[in-house]
């Protein structure tokens, strides 16, 4: 009986810990800094947003530029063909998109952080 009680405590509580580690997957942590310098988007989400977030960087952001994401991977300074340059790094669940006011113009900075408000909306839905 004392084994059977040891086991049944053991599993619940193996239960327990592993539904933790599968409870976090659809937190979202979204992060925006923006300073005189730069304007700077953190965001992790569940890996299940990764394709929607793909899908609209590439057609929103990326489009004029060599860089697009596949296989939700890119880590690069990417520069579009009106010579707006930021930072952008990505894997699937994960996203940071970096701009330097300085190096860009007022218009390219509001581009990528209306870029980055349209993201907050896509991974907020369900």
């Amino acid at each position: 009986m004392k084994k059977y009680t040891l086991s049944l405590a053991l599993g619940l509580m193996m239960i327990a810990g592993m539904s933790s580690c599968f409870h976090h997957r659809h937190d979202i942590s979204i992060s925006v800094s923006d300073d005189e310098n730069e304007f700077e988007m953190d965001a992790d989400y569940g890996r299940n947003k990764s394709h929607k977030v793909q899908v609209y960087l590439n057609n929103h952001l990326l489009s004029n530029s060599g860089v697009s994401i596949r296989n939700g991977f890119v880590d690069d300074e990417v520069t579009l063909d009106d010579k707006t340059t930021f930072y952008i790094n990505t894997n699937p669940g994960e996203l940071s998109i970096r701009i330097n006011k300085n190096e860009n113009s007022e218009e390219s900075c509001e581009r990528v952080r209306e870029v980055c408000e349209e993201l907050k909306q896509i991974l907020a839905d369900n």
